[in-house]
């Protein structure tokens, strides 16, 4: 018998560790254009249309998908369809030279707008997770303003580092390059430890709840 339950506790602890590498893996692909448009954008107006051009095919490939939801899905919307616009077709010099200003303002904006209107955007991505049951609670909707606000934290931090890599060019691009990067991976991981920290706190909760009931019989 306590064999038994040693095996069930491996395979509940493997589990977990598979839905938290799961998470992390779907918020990465949630920025998957962004990061591949860092990536593929260089110092020539080709690269840029090219870099505009995958990010797009990207956005629609992942809205059809579903693992594109919510704010994130909506900034992609709005700026690459611009940038398309802008860039690709009336070669906007102002825009081209705005760029990146514009996609870390158009991330915060969007992440900011959706609290301010009740739709943190890490909220579709947690109901992907957890159970039904718990997505109308207090405390489900509190972790998701508290991740959300963390990502407008970041958004607001790569947007501050783009204005200073706009008017100052004596630190090397590829700095505030791989600030970006840092941040990004950064609130992916966050966000991941934070929500198995929530989930472990709700089991404790169950079976706290579960040995009360228990005992009362």
């Amino acid at each position: 018998m306590e064999n038994i339950q040693n095996i069930g506790s491996e395979i509940t602890t493997v589990k977990k560790k598979q839905g938290a590498l799961k998470q992390i893996i779907n918020l990465l692909l949630s920025f998957a254009p962004w990061i591949a448009f860092l990536i593929l954008a260089g110092h020539s107006l080709l690269r840029l249309d090219i870099a505009l051009v995958v990010a797009s095919a990207l956005v629609v490939v992942m809205a059809v998908t579903g693992l594109h939801r919510g704010a994130v899905l909506w900034a992609s919307y709005i700026f690459f369809g611009t940038a398309l616009l802008f860039v690709l077709a009336l070669k906007n010099m102002w825009f081209i030279t705005h760029l990146g200003i514009l996609a870390n303002g158009t991330l915060f904006a969007t992440v900011f707008l959706g609290m301010m209107f009740g739709k943190p955007f890490t909220e579709d991505y947690a109901r992907a997770e957890a159970p039904r049951e718990i997505w109308e609670t207090a405390g489900f909707v509190r972790a998701c303003y508290t991740t959300t606000s963390v990502w407008a934290l970041i958004f607001l931090f790569n947007l501050a580092s783009s204005i200073v890599a706009f008017y100052n060019h004596e630190i090397p691009g590829w700095r505030f390059t791989a600030f970006n990067y840092i941040m990004l991976v950064s609130g992916v991981l966050y966000t991941s430890v934070y929500s198995q920290y929530k989930r472990r706190r709700r089991e404790q909760a169950r079976r706290v709840a579960l040995n009360n009931f228990q005992q009362e019989f």
